[in-house]
């Protein structure tokens, strides 16, 4: 009688939780502009920048500026605004006197990259945690930390937050002076770095080396993403030109794995099966889950198994190579072996709730 009642609570929320749904990605789909009246005539023109900026970080890329449809939508980007409002800026940080922060549909943006033909990135993005070492002549070299007092730290994190992409420094506190140095960082001791990084639950990890002389900075960078690597080699009078340039090389190359192309209509529909759902919250918050992934077009639930597993059909807007890939990135859903499956269509995934 319990399964019973189990089995009939799992549906009914389901139910609710995906015909109910709405997509929210947070600040991905807010742009901020400084702007120095509150005039409408200026805001009218802000909104293009926002929505500029918006683009950017859902797509993935500032290659989206170059579509050749995105300037016809230019013209009308106050259709796609939801909200606005003004906030004064930190003194300091900003010389105009308004912030103006606009909030987009993320429905009406979604649906314009889809018919640009353009990618889509959604808000599970892997976490990068920074390891850098930095040099200036008279100074001991240092390890940049959250809390260091040079600008390092304030521009890389306001460039990756523009970019859309979950950026953090090490606290460097007692833990992390014993397990990294500044000669680990210098000699890219990957090894010993991932292991002191294993703190921090990052998905990635970037490791810099930066040196200061009389003209210019240098630094070289190497990014790594489980088994794949890239390196940078950057140079400018000041960190406000590398930070902005090395932001963006490691977005534009996180995109192309995990953006993806979606269409409007259904490219696939995909059973799925899911274990581990021992109460019917844990299904409202899968099929919320897969919901917001960028390929999955709607989620429906095809069965409840006599142990509470769920089955699904997943149809997807895009490959379903671009939707295994998108779930790597949640940690929410473990693949289990696909030798214990015995339909070979279907994916089995383990619910981390």
């Amino acid at each position: 009688m319990r399964t019973t009642w189990l089995v009939g609570s799992i549906i009914l929320i389901c139910f609710m939780t995906t015909s109910a749904l709405a997509v929210k990605m947070g600040s991905l789909y807010k742009g901020t502009v400084p702007v120095t009246t509150q005039a409408t005539e200026e805001r009218n023109q802000a909104i293009q920048q926002a929505l500029e900026q918006v683009m950017i970080k859902v797509s993935g890329t500032d290659q989206i500026l170059n579509n050749p449809k995105f300037k016809s939508i230019l013209s009308s980007a106050s259709t796609l605004m939801q909200q606005f409002s003004y906030t004064t800026p930190t003194p300091g940080k900003n010389s105009a006197p308004y912030l103006l922060e606009i909030q987009f549909d993320p429905t009406g943006v979604n649906q314009w990259l889809r018919d640009a033909g353009a990618t889509t990135w959604g808000q599970n993005r892997p976490l990068v945690l920074a390891w850098i070492a930095y040099e200036a002549p008279g100074h001991p070299a240092e390890m940049i930390s959250s809390d260091s007092l040079n600008d390092v730290p304030a521009l890389l994190k306001q460039n990756a937050e523009k970019r859309g992409l979950p950026f953090i420094l090490p606290v460097m506190d007692m833990t992390d002076l014993t397990q990294a140095s500044v000669k680990d960082v210098t000699d890219i001791a990957i090894p010993k770095l991932l292991d002191a990084a294993k703190r921090y639950a990052s998905d990635a990890i970037l490791i810099g080396h930066i040196t200061q002389d009389s003209n210019q900075l240098v630094s070289q960078w190497k990014l790594l993403l489980g088994n794949d690597q890239w390196n940078w080699n950057l140079s400018g009078k000041s960190m406000n030109e590398i930070a902005p340039a090395l932001i963006a090389d490691i977005t534009n190359t996180l995109a192309a794995r995990f953006a993806v192309v979606t269409t409007n209509t259904v490219q696939k529909d995909m059973p799925m099966k899911v274990t581990g759902i021992t109460h019917y919250r844990d299904c409202a918050q899968l099929t919320r889950y897969l919901s917001h992934l960028p390929p999955v077009a709607n989620v429906e639930i095809t069965k409840i198994l006599a142990d509470n597993d769920v089955v699904l059909k997943i149809s997807l807007r895009s490959t379903q190579e671009s939707f295994i890939q998108a779930l790597s990135l949640g940690k929410k859903l473990t693949p289990m072996d696909p030798a214990s499956n015995p339909i070979d269509t279907m994916v089995v995934y383990k619910w981390n709730p």
